[in-house]
């Protein structure tokens, strides 16, 4: 039995970070029913189809006008036995269509109320509009890293996607001991600022500005760092500890290095000698010999390398597919629903 098995999870976010989310939720068992605005629904349906694809399997979708009075009041049924309500707009929105926090705790006391924003329910930039780049410049992580843009969406999916499916676990745990449940805020923002232990760490100790997330673990020594084999692969080499650097000295007949590991001073000599060391033999090579010595050097995976078809995953839904199916669910007749689409309330 899947952990989440029915769990029932309504999902009104769009795009990325809500979708992965409640992804997660759906791979370990939940109900992810997505509500969508009829017409165009997720805007990521046509931004990124592949990615719509990926993040939406297997969820099922009812079209639902919001703004259409019937329509808040098909969501206000389903919400009554649902378990976790997840939104990703701006502050404000969903209380003035009456669906926030507290207008739907009163339909069902149990529900776990997720909202998913760039920089939280209050402060001085909640209303700000923003993407992954700002929310990773608010939130301090990319000044460590400047002129580069890191090429992932750490915001979005560290910030935002991992610290809702972790809200949303711990207020399960919660409500199984009282019998509520709770309003998770989250701000993509906060979320990034959790990922800085380490610089935080150490300006708090030197009132220094760091030059980046963690200098002995951004390429500062050669104990740790990248290097490009004789066929353009790459190795890296992640050899911290001193047990570590002297295998791997010893490996590379360059015993003399050993005991240069964290001078300053040195480092440009050390990272030469290794540089020219792995240009002499192809990655794959270099792998398979140090692989055995218990070094910590790896070799740089491609996208091509790292991806898996999922031939088994279900697919997204259409727009709306399980509106009338899921509605009949609800004690809606057949009638009811024509009706309902008939207004525009539901599609």
């Amino acid at each position: 039995m899947a952990p989440l098995e029915g769990l029932t999870v309504l999902d009104l976010t769009r795009l990325l970070p809500g979708a992965v989310a409640t992804q997660y939720l759906a791979d370990h068992g939940a109900n992810v029913i997505k509500i969508e605005q009829p017409g165009a629904g997720d805007y990521a349906r046509t931004l990124s189809p592949a990615v719509f694809a990926r993040t939406n399997a297997g969820k099922k979708s009812v079209a639902i006008d919001l703004k259409h009075p019937e329509g808040k009041r098909v969501l206000e049924n389903m919400v009554a036995t649902a378990d976790v309500f997840a939104e990703g707009f701006r502050p404000g929105v969903m209380q003035r269509l009456g669906l926030d926090y507290e207008a739907l705790r009163q339909t069902n006391k149990r529900l776990i109320y997720v909202s998913l924003t760039g920089y939280g329910q209050t402060g001085p930039y909640a209303d700000l509009a923003g993407h992954d780049i700002n929310y990773i410049a608010l939130g301090g992580l990319l000044n460590l890293n400047l002129p580069v843009i890191p090429g992932v969406q750490i915001g979005d999916l560290v910030g935002g996607s991992m610290q809702t499916v972790i809200g949303v676990l711990m207020a399960l745990q919660s409500r199984e001991r009282s019998g509520v449940g709770q309003h998770v805020d989250v701000s993509m923002t906060a979320g990034v600022q959790s990922l800085l232990e380490i610089p935080l760490a150490e300006y708090e100790r030197t009132s220094r500005e760091p030059q980046a997330s963690c200098e002995m673990l951004s390429g500062r020594y050669a104990c740790y760092n990248v290097y490009e084999a004789k066929d353009g692969r790459w190795l890296a080499v992640g050899a911290l500890e001193g047990k570590f650097w002297a295998n791997l000295c010893k490996q590379l007949d360059c015993m003399d290095l050993i005991h240069l590991q964290f001078d300053d001073a040195r480092q440009p000599e050390l990272k030469a000698r290794l540089t020219k060391i792995f240009a002499t033999q192809d990655g794959d090579t270099w792998f398979h010999q140090l692989r055995q010595i218990d070094c910590c050097v790896t070799p740089v995976r491609t996208i091509a390398e790292v991806y898996q078809p999922s031939h088994d995953k279900p697919r997204p839904p259409k727009i709306g597919e399980h509106t009338a199916e899921l509605l009949a669910k609800f004690a809606y007749s057949e009638d009811d629903i024509q009706r309902l689409k008939s207004i525009g309330a539901i599609a």
